[in-house]
């Protein structure tokens, strides 16, 4: 199947190097020598793929980005901004503009082929129907306190799942305000939950939502936060039950990384859950937070089973032990992570999930059994036909716990 590929580059000579690239690797190719032409090109032509240059005179390639972003027919097309600038301010007003991928010139051809077919990748998987699930899990990551960790163990979580099943799995960014899911996984953020805002509840389709999904190098399709919190300000409890109820027909897994609060949206998330990891650290303010969660989940009558404490040992030094939290909030803490130092910073930082970047560290082994242990019992009682490395991973780190206790 032909795949067309436009480029966009005022420069003559830029373009022949660029097109004479692409077509070399067996890509048809449209051009264009300005955004304008551009625009207008893509009118009767949607391209598979776009490369634009930055540098040109009625319409920068980042002007241009931000347009075909806008666009419904162009929207969900990967676009790469390929220029001579090199600065971390261009790179990042590429991302900011929704591009997916920004190479520098001179571009070296392997290098700019292989990136390309890789983002044509991702984005025919992202678009490919999926059938009804039955067997669907729903993980919902909450704490009413902040700097619990939520988000590195939801992310981390969802990581793991993936790469242990074949089974897709989606991670649902519902901090609307301050999410940060697509900055820590280090994907563009080209599309986000401020696409389906506008949209009212029963208008929301499953097509619509796919083409909002962001996906991860590792499989993971990624729902995420907008930057400009002002645009999801009127997203509403319907909105999001829509979107979930449809996600649960298109994924086995769904982590959902919650805000510290209990607003409707919120409140629809920890409904549509089948199970809520509810985080707290070892000191006072966070247990007493715990508590008061506690209370709205026996309020919402949620079964005690739903809910599942985590520790997250998130500061160095002495803290409440197990033994007193267990006793000031009456219920059994059966999760505990140590203290990672610097390792979940770092993560943070770089945009690299311990368990995707460091898959054979003990952090990564922690997430990964984590997630085997709350996978759906179906999953967990069949050995897949074709494992893959994360589920050989906990396989053998079960194995070897067997073979010590026998």
């Amino acid at each position: 199947m032909s795949i067309d590929i436009l480029v966009v580059d005022d420069d003559p000579l830029s373009l022949k190097i660029t097109t004479g690239v692409l077509k070399s690797a067996g890509f048809n190719l449209l051009t264009a020598g300005s955004g304008e032409e551009a625009l207008n090109l893509v009118k009767t032509s949607v391209p598979a793929l776009a490369v634009l240059d930055v540098v040109m005179p009625d319409m920068d390639g980042f002007e241009l980005c931000r347009r075909l972003r806008r666009s419904p027919e162009t929207a969900k097309i990967p676009i790469i901004i390929l220029t001579g600038l090199k600065e971390l301010d261009d790179r990042l007003q590429a991302y900011d503009a929704g591009a997916d991928d920004f190479i520098p010139k001179p571009l070296e051809p392997a290098e700019f082929v292989a990136r390309v077919k890789a983002l044509l990748r991702r984005s025919s998987t992202i678009l490919e129907p999926s059938t009804s699930k039955t067997d669907n899990r729903t993980i919902a990551v909450f704490s009413l306190r902040g700097g619990c960790g939520v988000s590195t163990v939801a992310i981390n979580l969802a990581v793991g799942l993936t790469q242990i099943w074949e089974h897709k799995t989606a991670l649902i960014d519902l901090s609307l305000t301050s999410g940060q899911a697509a900055l820590m996984l280090d994907v563009p953020l080209r599309n986000s939950w401020a696409d389906l805002a506008p949209i009212p509840a029963p208008e929301i389709e499953t097509d619509i939502i796919r083409r909002v999904m962001l996906r991860h190098p590792s499989g993971l399709d990624v729902l995420a936060t907008s930057r400009e919190p002002e645009l999801t300000e009127n997203l509403n409890k319907d909105q999001v039950d829509r979107v979930l109820a449809a996600l649960k027909t298109q994924y086995e897994y769904i982590v959902i990384d919650l805000p510290h609060d209990f607003r409707d949206t919120t409140l629809a998330a920890l409904d549509a859950a089948d199970m809520i990891a509810l985080l707290l650290t070892p000191e006072l303010a966070s247990i007493q937070n715990a508590s008061s969660a506690l209370r709205v989940f026996d309020k919402l009558d949620y079964p005690a089973e739903k809910i599942e404490l985590v520790l997250n040992w998130t500061f160095k030094g002495n803290g409440l032990s197990r033994a007193q939290i267990e006793k000031s909030l009456k219920r059994p803490i059966r999760v505990i992570i140590p203290n990672g130092g610097d390792t979940f910073s770092t993560a943070i930082t770089l945009g690299k999930p311990v368990t995707y970047a460091q898959p054979e560290s003990p952090f990564a082994a922690l997430f990964e059994d984590l997630a085997f242990h709350w996978s759906h019992p179906v999953h967990k009682s069949t050995a897949p036909k074709s494992p893959r490395e994360g589920y050989q991973r906990v396989q053998a780190r079960i194995a070897k716990r067997k073979e010590k206790m026998s």
